[in-house]
């Protein structure tokens, strides 16, 4: 087996870590709502799907849902909180995102969440996700942006934490541009975004999540005022593949 995914199985076997941080989910659970808005997408993908608090609040009676994971744990607690009048369109695939058998322009909306930076080669799971998408298809990825001032302080600290621990796991380091370039090489325009910051490290243990969540939106606002947004190094992206009639 792919020792990246040995690391990353590892990284999640204890969903706690991943779901202590509650506020920052609801954010990007918010932020999708908000960029999805009134459209209507009928076939869902969520890489990466964690817990399901991302996807599952967009399933309506017409459309389909296919959460994604490499954790079984965190799988299992999506599949929990399936409502029980949508399970029958809902799958739920436990496999890496690169070898799972996925059909070609299938779904119309990709969800891409704390994923590139765990992954083996950020540009081919970029290429796929590009050739599973429809045209007029959209893509929302989150990215850290670790070339942002307030993103490279973070990841020194985070670095400095990892040595002093002996923690040999590393991420991938994707600049914005950088990101936004490799989209566009696949032919994919960006539509919107949305920047803000993590709390200080140890905030997390000092404050609530309702605490913490009030005062990022305080700093940063909503999707559609993010008045902080120079200062973000956390980063969700909403981008678009052109129609046929598009080109």
């Amino acid at each position: 087996m792919n020792s990246r995914i040995d690391q990353v199985k590892t990284l999640f076997a204890q969903p706690e870590g991943y779901l202590r941080s509650d506020f920052n989910i609801r954010i990007r659970a918010e932020v999708v709502e908000g960029f999805v808005g009134d459209k209507v997408f009928k076939s869902i993908l969520d890489i990466g799907c964690g817990n399901g608090a991302i996807s599952l609040p967009l399933l309506r009676e017409y459309n389909r849902l296919t959460l994604l994971d490499l954790s079984s744990n965190m799988l299992s607690i999506a599949r929990s909180h399936i409502p029980p009048e949508h399970a029958s369109r809902v799958e739920t695939i436990n496999e890496d995102f690169m070898s799972a058998e996925l059909q070609f322009q299938s779904y119309d909306l990709i969800l891409c969440l704390g994923v590139l930076a765990h992954v083996d080669s950020p540009t081919n799971v970029i290429a796929r996700i590009v050739s599973l998408l429809q045209p007029n298809g959209s893509v929302i990825v989150q990215n850290f942006d670790f070339h942002h001032p307030v993103g490279y302080l973070f990841d020194r600290y985070s670095t400095l934490r990892n040595v002093l621990l002996r923690t040999p796991y590393t991420l991938n380091r994707l600049s914005g541009a950088k990101l936004v370039e490799m989209f566009g090489n696949q032919g994919l325009e960006l539509f919107a975004v949305y920047r803000y910051n993590m709390p200080v490290p140890g905030a997390a243990r000092l404050f609530s999540n309702d605490s913490l969540y009030k005062f990022i939106r305080k700093v940063y606002g909503t999707h559609t005022n993010n008045y902080g947004s120079w200062l973000g190094s956390e980063c969700i992206y909403h981008f678009r593949k052109p129609g046929i009639t598009d080109r």
